[in-house]
């Protein structure tokens, strides 16, 4: 869809800029419940929203930022889960030792291991390079997913330095009109509800029972961002990054007069407050609900100028890369107890006694790892070792499906689009609703 829109503006008339904004986390049910407060425009100004759902039971940053460039599932592109298993160990999605981070000595990070162009990749096909391309998010797996190999500039904030960095593949180091320092503006920052009224009209319960807070947040509002130890940590996953990365796109956008070149130019804006946020404090949060809130008015005012700038000749996409189940506490609280949780640490030793049991004591274990919706076993491994674990994990309760790979291309789509040979192990897992 965004490559064709790309391709009719390119034919239509040229110098324009094509924005599309992903947010992470973001539910089509958040803008339904959030409707009042969004306004008459809706989320950022950007209209009333369209449901969509992706054939693929992969939710996780990485594999579904893939699948939004690419218009590819798993299958295809070959983007598992953030982390996979191959070729006897695991793998970040985003590793490349041949692109080093400015500024770091940590691993170099880039979107080498796609299977399939990005949107920026075919627009640089169609152009011959002419079109311009950029991501911006606080995470890499988000920027450099939607970029591509091939893109201009793939930024986002690197927890080492406390600067929006990149790879030497993309710039030998930072433009100059990056901006230096953005989380200083953090230092002891009080995050407090953005709209009291509204918010506690909505969620009454001023503190989340479930709530797992990180980085010195603390359970309840307000959380103090302190500088310390965990302080780049608690600004990207805080309402603060959201800040951060409209604050890179604008100079972006002004640094590289995109839309303004005589071509177009494809912005890419990933949004991952609200992931954070919700992953610590839940979907039925104040915090979570103040999150998207932000994103809303900060988004809004970014795209405001860009039409003031641009007129007509700017085209933007809101869309998400996934949702986010109930917490188990709200579930309980209101009634709704079907959903529960698993966890890996507990069923990764459950599945190893078992295997120890049937197939004799291994020292190192027999899985190597349960990661996302993937069991990868540690090799070398008899053959019907794979059937004895599809036995056990069949009997737990937070599973609907349990696929090994053999019943894999018998599946119905949505499995059948998640799992990729020598990436996604030997079994597939189906979580139940709401576990």
């Amino acid at each position: 869809m965004i490559l064709a829109l790309l391709l009719s503006i390119a034919t239509a008339t040229q110098g324009r800029l094509v924005v599309l904004v992903v947010v992470d986390q973001l539910r089509l049910a958040d803008l339904t419940w959030l409707a009042p407060e969004l306004g008459p425009k809706g989320f950022a100004g950007l209209g009333r929203p369209t449901p969509m759902r992706y054939e693929t039971v992969v939710t996780e940053t990485a594999a579904d930022h893939a699948v939004l460039s690419t218009g590819t599932y798993a299958d295809l592109n070959g983007i598992v889960g953030n982390r996979f298993w191959e070729n006897g160990r695991e793998h970040q999605s985003v590793e490349d030792p041949n692109c080093p981070v400015w500024g770091t000595p940590r691993e170099g990070r880039s979107a080498s291991l796609l299977r399939v162009p990005t949107v920026g990749d075919a627009w640089k096909l169609n152009t011959d390079g002419a079109g311009r391309v950029v991501a911006v998010s606080v995470k890499d797996r988000s920027a450099l997913f939607l970029a591509g190999p091939s893109a201009d500039l793939a930024l986002w904030f690197e927890l080492d330095t406390g600067e929006f960095a990149s790879t030497t593949c993309y710039a030998p180091g930072p433009p100059p009109w990056l901006p230096q320092h953005p989380a200083a503006p953090f230092a002891d920052w009080n995050w407090g509800l953005s709209r009291p009224d509204a918010i506690a009209r909505l969620v009454p319960e001023e503190r989340e029972t479930g709530a797992v807070p990180r980085y010195e947040l603390g359970p309840a509002f307000p959380h103090k961002i302190v500088p310390g130890k965990h302080f780049f940590e608690a600004v990207r996953n805080s309402p603060a990054s959201t800040t951060m990365a409209i604050k890179v796109a604008k100079a972006a956008v002004q640094g590289m007069a995109l839309g303004q070149s005589g071509k177009t130019d494809f912005l890419a804006l990933a949004v991952s407050a609200v992931d954070g946020v919700g992953h610590q404090f839940g979907s039925l949060a104040r915090e979570r609900v103040d999150t998207i809130l932000r994103a809303h008015d900060e988004l809004g005012t970014f795209l405001d100028e860009l039409r003031a700038k641009l007129g007509p000749r700017l085209s933007v996409v809101l869309t998400a890369d996934h949702g986010l189940t109930p917490m188990e506490s709200d579930q309980k609280r209101l009634r709704v107890a079907q959903g529960g949780t698993e966890s890996i640490d507990a069923l990764t030793e459950k599945l190893n006694r078992f295997l120890d049991e049937r197939l004799g004591a291994r020292r190192e274990g027999w899985v190597g790892t349960i990661d996302g919706s993937t069991v990868t076993l540690r090799p070398p491994f008899p053959p019907r070792t794979v059937q004895l674990a599809v036995e056990l994990l069949r009997r737990e309760p937070g599973f609907w499906r349990v696929v090994p790979f053999t019943e894999i291309d018998a599946s119905e789509p949505v499995v059948r689009h998640a799992y990729y040979p020598g990436r996604s192990g030997q079994i597939l897992l189906v979580p139940r609703p709401l576990w």
